[in-house]
């Protein structure tokens, strides 16, 4: 079992006062979907960015089955807000672009593709380009993408916070439908509150001014969904909606102070 771990984090950067991020320690393993909540400045992308490699924390550490991150890897792909996509490619080409850096035959390529394409429900449309797709599409070429070099870890930061209402609220499923497949750590960012909920195994709470970690919280409500129950049930439910509370008092406990 793979295992993603930030002991004892803190980042500062250049030129700020305070640290982004302070003594935060997160932990996950696969089958984990663990979500970062909290206002802003609270640290939650920076905090991802030091799972990435894409950040060196300057106090404390940040390892994958016990090694040290020093950069990025395979082990742990990332999906932006921003899909990222080439627009010169096509889009078949964007999913197995990591594949043809290693070497991996055209027709291998070709083959990995078209699986991914059709477990994130693109199946047919590999010939298009980038431009010719919606919102919705790009984002989950960019999460076929993301899932080509069999990563260990998907971290996302904010993957569905450009898109509308009912495209985001298909992605959250189609998310909860890959990671069940999958069987992959998850870390992910995000604002959303039943976005959290709905798809977190935890919650992680952030508060600012530095960044830290204020609270952890269990979920199920996304294993629910795998289960066979409908969203509109789970979000109906008085434990949502106690669940909800709970976390937006979390969120914003000492806020007037």
């Amino acid at each position: 079992m793979a295992h993603l771990v930030l002991d004892l984090v803190s980042v500062h950067y250049d030129g700020q006062a305070q640290p982004a991020v302070t003594q935060a320690s997160i932990s996950v393993k696969s089958g984990d979907f663990l979500v970062l909540v909290g206002r802003s400045g609270c640290g939650k992308t920076t905090l991802l960015n030091t799972a990435a490699g894409l950040i060196s924390p300057t106090g404390g550490t940040v390892t994958v089955n016990g090694k040290k991150i020093t950069a990025p890897g395979a082990d742990r792909a990332v999906v932006f807000q921003n899909d990222a996509l080439f627009p010169w490619l096509s889009v078949r080409d964007n999913v197995s672009f990591a594949l043809k850096l290693r070497g991996i035959p055209a027709q291998e390529r070709d083959a990995v593709a078209s699986r991914l394409l059709e477990l994130v429900k693109l199946d047919g449309i590999g010939g298009k380009a980038i431009w010719e797709l919606s919102g919705g599409m790009r984002q989950r070429v960019g999460l076929a993408r993301a899932l080509a070099a069999e990563p260990d870890f998907l971290l996302m930061d904010e993957p569905l916070g450009a898109l509308d209402a009912l495209t985001r609220e298909r992605m959250q499923t189609l998310l909860l439908d890959i990671w069940a497949t999958n069987n992959i750590g998850v870390l992910m960012v995000t604002h959303g509150i039943d976005e959290a909920l709905l798809l977190a195994t935890r919650i992680v709470v952030l508060a600012p001014g530095p960044g830290r970690v204020v609270r952890q919280i269990d979920a199920g409500f996304g294993r629910r969904y795998v289960s066979g129950e409908p969203v509109r049930s789970i979000k109906a439910d008085s434990a949502f909606n106690r669940a909800r509370t709970e976390l937006e008092d979390s969120i914003f406990e000492g806020e007037a102070a």
